[in-house]
C-alpha cells in the first residue's frame, strides 16, 4: 500500500491501565476504503440516506438546533444545543470520497486547555491522536452543547462478546473556502470511552486526501454503540469534523495488507507469550510468564461482564472459585495495547 500508514498505539497511564477492550486505531492518509467488500454492520454509512438537502446552514440534522429540518436515517444526532449547525455536505463544500453526502459537525468554536481559545499547551499530538485534556475540555460555547459538544450515533447488534471487530471510517474537515488551514479535533467512542482524533480540512485549494482510521476493538457485549463527537473550532484556523463511509466488520474481513495491532511495528510485544492452564479450569488459573514488566490479566463472561482483572509479573496463580460453570475470554494486556486473548472453559 503507497499510502503513508501510521500507527496510533492508545496509551493511557498505566496506574489506570487500559480497561478498554481497544486494541488499536490506526490512521491512513488516503480517501479509499480498505476493505470495501466486507460486510457492513453499520447501516447509512455514507449518509446517502437522508431527507436533508445537501449545504451550510441548509438545515440540521440535530433535533437540539433551531436549524433542525432532517435527519439521517439509522444515526441519531445527541448534544448539541440551539445554535448547532450540523450539516450534509456535497462536493462542493468538502470531498466526499464516498456517494453524493457527508456529513458535517459544524458546532462553533471550542476550548480545549482553558478559557483562551487556541490554547494548546496541555496537548500532546502522536500521529492521529490527542491526550491532555483536562477536566471539564473540550468545551463548547454556551448554545453549542458545552461539554457534551455535538455528537452523532449508531447502535450496531449481533456482535459476538469477544470477537475482534473493524470500525472503519473516513474523516475530512470544511475548507470554509480556503480559510481553515489546521486540523480539528473529534472524539470516538465505540464503548469504552472515549479517544481523541484529529481531521485535516478536505477540499477548495487543500490537500484532497484526507484521512481513513481504522480501530479494532474486541466486543464485550452483543451491541455496541458508536458515537463521534464534536465540540468545534478549537482554533482560528482549525476545521471540524466532516465524516463518511463509516463501516464495522469482522477482522477476519481485515484487508491482509493491514498489520494487524498484536502484530505491529512496536518490538516491545515481540515475545511477550503468555500461557493460562488448565482449560477447562476449576477453582483457580496459572498463569505462566517470563515477562518482566507488569501485565494485566482480565477475564470476562459470555455477558461482557468483567469478572477477574489482576496485575501480575511472572507465574501467578488466579482464584476462580467463585465463577459459574460456561465459557470465559481472557485479554493480556501490557501498558500498550492487548498482545494476547483467547476463550477458557470453567466446569
Amino acid at each position: 500500500m503507497k499510502n503513508l500508514l501510521l500507527y496510533l498505539l492508545l496509551q493511557v497511564s498505566f496506574s489506570s491501565v487500559m480497561n478498554s477492550q481497544i486494541l488499536c486505531i490506526q490512521c491512513l492518509d488516503q480517501n479509499e476504503p480498505v476493505s470495501p467488500a466486507a460486510n457492513n454492520r453499520i447501516q447509512n454509512g455514507g449518509f446517502e440516506s437522508t431527507d436533508c438537502t445537501p449545504g451550510w446552514l441548509n438545515g440540521s440534522f440535530c433535533p437540539s438546533s433551531t436549524l433542525y429540518n432532517c435527519d439521517l436515517d439509522h444515526w441519531i444526532c445527541t448534544d448539541g444545543g440551539t445554535s448547532t449547525y450540523t450539516s450534509v455536505f456535497d462536493t462542493t463544500l468538502s470531498v466526499v470520497p464516498e456517494g453524493k453526502n457527508a456529513a458535517y459537525f459544524g458546532n462553533g468554536n471550542a476550548f480545549t486547555c482553558s478559557s483562551f481559545w487556541n490554547d494548546f499547551s496541555c496537548l500532546t499530538f502522536k500521529d492521529c491522536g490527542v491526550t491532555g485534556f483536562p477536566i471539564g475540555f473540550p468545551r463548547s460555547l454556551e448554545g453549542y452543547g458545552e461539554q457534551t459538544g455535538v455528537s452523532l450515533e449508531q447502535t450496531v447488534t449481533g456482535l459476538t462478546v469477544g470477537h475482534t471487530y473493524i470500525l472503519e471510517f473516513w474523516a475530512g474537515g470544511e475548507p470554509l473556502e480556503g480559510l481553515l488551514s489546521a486540523e480539528g479535533i473529534f472524539a470516538l467512542d465505540v464503548g469504552f470511552g472515549k479517544n481523541y482524533l484529529t481531521c485535516k480540512p478536505t477540499g477548495y485549494e487543500h490537500a484532497d486526501i484526507g484521512q481513513i482510521y481504522l480501530v479494532e476493538f474486541v466486543a464485550n457485549a452483543t451491541s455496541h454503540k458508536i458515537k463521534f463527537t464534536n465540540w468545534g473550532h478549537v482554533c482560528q484556523d482549525c476545521t471540524e469534523l466532516v465524516l463518511d463511509n463509516v463501516r464495522l466488520y469482522s477482522l477476519e474481513e481485515l484487508n491482509s495488507s493491514i498489520m494487524l495491532c498484536t502484530t505491529s511495528a512496536n518490538d516491545l510485544l515481540a515475545n511477550e507469550i503468555v500461557k493460562i492452564n488448565p482449560s477447562p479450569f476449576d477453582e483457580h488459573l496459572t498463569i505462566a510468564s517470563d515477562m518482566e514488566r507488569i501485565s494485566q490479566f482480565i477475564l470476562v463472561n459470555s455477558l461482557g461482564e468483567k469478572v477477574v482483572d489482576v496485575y501480575f509479573r511472572g507465574n501467578t496463580l488466579v482464584n476462580t472459585a467463585n465463577l459459574d460453570s460456561g465459557i470465559y475470554f481472557y485479554y493480556i494486556r501490557n501498558e500498550f495495547t492487548t498482545i494476547q486473548s483467547g476463550k477458557l472453559v470453567r466446569r
